[in-house]
């Protein structure tokens, strides 16, 4: 019995020991920061006494686009990336905090602060702001559709929340009840009142595919157009030879586009 009840004791304490990790590494296991790239055309935000720098492309234009990237995009090649996809738009990239050239530190509220304050800033200067979101700026982007009226939204392989994920990934602990940016995008969505187009990944094996569902299933039926890329996967559907043709029409429609569920 004794060496039972120390047997129990040390998986106890070993159980511990890993939740305690698990709790302090949890950030470094979401976010991804890219080291400093260099200033290409933009500015920097003033959040809370922290420069946060957003990159600018195709100035001048009278409707303006928000992209919310993933967790460890590039930086310094996505935004000539998208902006080539999207000639009409203006298009800006903002740096997360703690990425690339901007300051703080990455979590959900500084991410969420941001969103609010870089549309705040820009939306007086278009006509409309339209919003993208990618993996991990799905959240930020539902999260700022909610809270602004944007012109049309864009989720790229979205989720339902990290919260989600994370239990999914580490079933035998309370990953819910820890977990510090949670990035709840199935509590705004009901929210979204923009038009919403939502690109899935065939072979998306980082997001499942009942997560992305379970997020399209609490917008507006109405107003979700849903696309399934076919052969593509998590990390190159923004290569597949249909992504720049589905985002362009969608962004340029009118609100009679037509949805295929």
């Amino acid at each position: 019995m004794k060496m039972l009840a120390w047997g129990l004791l040390l998986l106890l304490l070993l159980y511990l020991g890993a939740l305690a990790w698990l709790y302090l590494s949890q950030r470094s296991i979401l976010f991804h920061p890219t080291g400093e790239t260099p200033a290409r055309h933009g500015f920097f935000l003033e959040i809370g006494g922290k420069r946060i720098r957003i990159e600018v492309r195709n100035e001048g234009r009278t409707k303006g686009l928000i992209y919310f990237p993933g967790n460890s995009e590039h930086y310094w090649e996505d935004p000539d990336t998208l902006a080539a996809m999207l000639p009409k738009h203006t298009l800006y990239f903002p740096h997360y905090p703690g990425y690339g050239r901007s300051e703080g530190t990455p979590s959900q509220a500084a991410l969420f602060e941001m969103a609010l304050k870089l549309y705040d800033t820009l939306a007086p200067h278009h006509r409309q702001v339209d919003v993208i979101g990618r993996s991990l700026g799905s959240g930020v982007a539902v999260y700022l559709a909610a809270r602004r009226t944007v012109g049309r939204l864009v989720l790229i392989t979205p989720y339902d929340s990290i919260a989600a994920l994370g239990q999914r990934r580490y079933p035998l602990f309370p990953v819910r009840l820890i977990i510090k940016d949670p990035f709840e995008s199935l509590r705004y969505a009901p929210e979204v009142k923009a038009e919403t187009l939502v690109l899935l990944a065939e072979h998306d094996r980082v997001i499942p595919r009942r997560n992305s569902l379970h997020l399209i299933d609490s917008l507006h039926r109405s107003r979700v157009t849903v696309r399934i890329l076919p052969g593509s996967n998590h990390t190159d559907i923004i290569t597949h030879p249909d992504f720049a043709r589905v985002l362009e029409k969608f962004l340029e429609a009118t609100d009679d586009y037509h949805r295929t569920k």
